[in-house]
């Protein structure tokens, strides 16, 4: 994590302030808590229960960390708030990172408290979460709509399909080439689940709430279909819209022996109790359930539970995890150094400014040769007549 180390080497915190860490506790996450542990020192890690690799929680325990992985996501929720309240107790200056939301219900408790500093979001989903649940009394900093997120986002679909053709591979002796496939969401990963879906030569259909994105789809060359007819006709299925995608109404329009995954965050694409209560439910593996319905016998399948597919292999990895956990510093430091008013603030252009040129100063090869490109004067070099 070069550009994050960089970054973390330049602050000099004014006071000292600890972090609690709501957040998916994978290998590529390693490096990352340990930086951050460095200048915030953790005080608890509460790991998401469908994320957590065993092998790495016990790794980061190792390294004196505190870990707890909840024995389910409802149980996420209090212990994130449990944890803050535990350590704000004892009069520790916190910050906190999170990944889905999981405080958003409790931030008038938490400010209550003198030493609480606020809290750094990363998803979509905990934005929407903390929109529900506001107004909020503490600095709430949202990297979600940040075009520093956009790029991550622009390779979730493939990490998605990387997961998903193993599991066809392993499970049902199938591919993704020539096979009907539907996206539901045309965001930023819909996007890119579609486009990584055709670039394995599956025929790809979609399907957006919002009629723009609609025709955005069938511009850049997709099927555009309303919901019901995209379920009856596709093989596979990827929900992808951190929403509930397909509700128990639309069950009776699901394909015969389609194939349901997430692309989205928890458990949320799916009405997957309501599915439960209407079918048969089979766990054919680990990774597989077969829902049949008791009505007519039609059945189809759910990979993973109905959790995001793409966590199953690490999500995301590369050169772009230094550019999202650079960001998430940042975003700490800020929140850390109450430079952020209270209530929910999506990241400003400073922020993605001084994230940018970090990263390009580790990762650009060409742009790190020439120290003269007017690149590093921006945005000052946007100005008409700048000479540089």
């Amino acid at each position: 994590m070069p550009s994050l180390n960089a970054l973390i080497a330049k602050y000099r915190p004014v006071r000292e302030t600890r972090a609690v860490i709501v957040t998916h506790v994978l290998p590529s996450a390693v490096e990352y808590l340990q930086a951050i542990d460095s200048v915030f020192p953790i005080e608890y890690i509460v790991a998401v229960p469908y994320s957590a690799d065993p092998a790495t929680v016990e790794r980061i325990r190792d390294l004196g960390i505190s870990v707890f992985v909840p024995p389910s996501l409802s149980q996420t929720f209090t212990m994130s708030r449990d944890t803050c309240v535990e350590a704000l107790s004892r009069g520790v200056r916190l910050v906190v990172q999170e990944v889905g939301g999981y405080l958003a219900e409790h931030t008038s408790e938490l400010a209550s408290y003198d030493a609480f500093a606020g809290i750094v979001e990363d998803t979509n989903n905990g934005h929407w979460r903390y929109e529900r649940f506001g107004p909020h009394r503490c600095p709430v900093l949202s990297m979600a709509r940040s075009p520093l997120k956009d790029i991550e986002d622009t390779i979730i679909g493939d990490a998605a399909l990387l997961s998903l053709e193993r599991i066809l591979r392993d499970e049902f002796s199938a591919i993704t080439q020539g096979s009907l496939a539907g996206v539901i969401g045309f965001g930023k990963i819909g996007n890119s689940t579609a486009f990584s879906l055709k670039g394995r030569e599956a025929v790809v259909s979609t399907y957006d709430i919002n009629p723009s994105k609609n025709i955005l789809a069938q511009v850049l060359g997709f099927n555009s279909r309303p919901l019901h007819q995209l379920l009856a006709q596709s093989q596979l299925i990827v929900g992808c819209t951190g929403q509930t995608s397909i509700r128990l109404a639309d069950l009776p329009h699901i394909r015969n022996g389609a194939i349901l995954a997430s692309a989205s965050s928890k458990r949320v694409e799916f009405a997957v109790d309501d599915f439960s209560r209407a079918c048969e439910v089979t766990r054919l593996s680990d990774l597989v359930k077969q829902f049949k319905r008791r009505d007519n016998g039609s059945m189809f399948y759910l990979l993973n539970d109905g959790r995001p597919i793409n966590f199953r292999d690490h999500s995301v990895l590369g050169t772009v995890l230094d550019l999202i956990y650079s960001e998430l510093f940042v975003c700490m430091r800020e929140v850390a150094e109450g430079r952020v008013p209270p209530g929910l603030a999506d990241t400003q252009s400073g922020i993605h400014n001084e994230v940018s040129m970090s990263w390009l100063k580790e990762h650009g090869d060409g742009f790190t040769s020439d120290s003269e490109d007017k690149v590093w004067g921006y945005p000052e070099t946007l100005k008409l007549g700048e000479s540089r």
